[in-house]
């Protein structure tokens, strides 16, 4: 009888401590690992509601994949965009603790509290340093070709878990690239026009042939003047894959289209020391177009964007069935989910939305 005993305490306590023992892991966080774009494994809680997202032109992709309600906190140049602003003036009241790279306000996102902070390599590092939240990293470089961007999508969904959204947005892509390319591949290289890109306020800057630009030209149709130029690395002063040309190299391509980022179009055309170059002789200086961010990065709006716009700047012949207006208004309701009137299209067209710096205190 007492082994009986002894044998049902020991079975009773085992049956008592099993239902402890599954309560507590009932209980226990849910998580799960993802992969970062340098091959790292970072355990995040499962769901993941609380995400710091860094990076000016990679913003965007939260509004691509569906995910906004998942940020808690982001860079200030996301907050200070126009176009975000009309359609999601919710942004600024979101935390802003990263301004440029290498600029994070630690007190300030540690106030956000994320579960995970997404950061290229400068971000990335200062928040590991200065805290315990787990940090996703970026694959950043200026040599950003497709490839790369679509890596960079599936990443951000697998992070979000919108992996649906992310495969949408590759076939929307890839659909766009086919086609101006179909419009594109019999033009002889002799008619092909060459382009310029000239940025600040010089408008001398530009990015090299070794830069996601380059191949954004050629998908266009037209010679990237500065094919022969490397300028990936950071430079001195400059952001990384800039740099700047000397008004001779530029009177020696004699570039047929010239692209600027800043100032007016018109004023240029009167400037003197522009005056031989066929661009200038011609009236085919533009601006560059600004959407969420402005086109000469390499983020996932431009890649669709810009070589449909370049392509029918060049090119109007080719692309006189093309209602520009109406292809940047799908895009941005079938991507993002904004509904652009038609003078929204034709200013992020021309270029004339704002990106700004706005700091921690609100002020621009």
């Amino acid at each position: 009888m007492n082994s009986r005993i002894v044998m049902y305490f020991i079975v009773t306590v085992v049956f008592i401590f099993s239902i402890l023992a599954n309560q507590a892991v009932a209980k226990s966080p849910a998580v799960r690992t993802i992969s970062d774009m340098t091959g790292r494994q970072i355990t995040v809680p499962d769901p993941l509601t609380r995400v710091a997202l860094f990076g000016g032109p990679t913003g965007q992709i939260a509004y691509i994949l569906g995910a906004r309600n998942q940020l808690c906190a982001v860079t200030s140049t996301l907050r200070g965009s126009d176009l975000i602003l009309a359609f999601d003036p919710s942004i600024q009241k979101l935390p802003a603790p990263r301004s440029t790279s290498g600029h994070v306000n630690i007190e300030e996102l540690l106030t956000a509290d994320p579960q995970l902070v997404i950061a290229g390599t400068f971000d990335g590092t200062i928040v590991e340093k200065k805290t315990r939240i787990p940090v996703a990293y970026t694959e950043s470089n200026m040599n950003h070709g497709l490839d790369l961007l679509k890596k960079e999508i599936r990443f951000y969904a697998n992070v979000f878990q919108k992996q649906a959204r992310a495969e949408k947005y590759i076939a929307y892509l890839e659909k766009t690239i086919s086609f101006i390319k179909s419009r594109t591949k019999d033009i002889p290289q002799s008619e092909r026009k060459t382009l310029f890109n000239g940025y600040g306020p010089n408008h001398l800057v530009t990015l090299g042939g070794d830069t996601f630009m380059h191949e954004r030209i050629e998908t266009a149709g037209c010679i990237d003047a500065a094919a022969a130029i490397n300028s990936a690395g950071v430079k001195e002063g400059l952001h990384s894959g800039l740099t700047e040309m000397s008004m001779e190299k530029i009177l020696g391509w004699n570039p047929d289209i010239l692209v600027i980022d800043s100032g007016d179009p018109a004023e240029l055309l009167k400037d003197p020391k522009w005056k031989s170059i066929k661009a200038v002789q011609n009236k085919k200086v533009y601006k560059q177009p600004v959407g969420v961010f402005i086109w000469d990065r390499p983020t996932a709006e431009a890649a669709v964007l810009y070589p449909l716009w370049l392509a029918k700047t060049a090119y109007p012949e080719r692309f006189k069935d093309v209602n520009l207006v109406k292809e940047v208004q799908r895009f941005y309701r079938e991507i993002m989910g904004f509904n652009l009137t038609h003078d929204l299209a034709e200013a992020v067209i021309a270029g004339k939305l704002g990106i700004r710096f706005v700091g921690n205190s609100g002020r621009k």
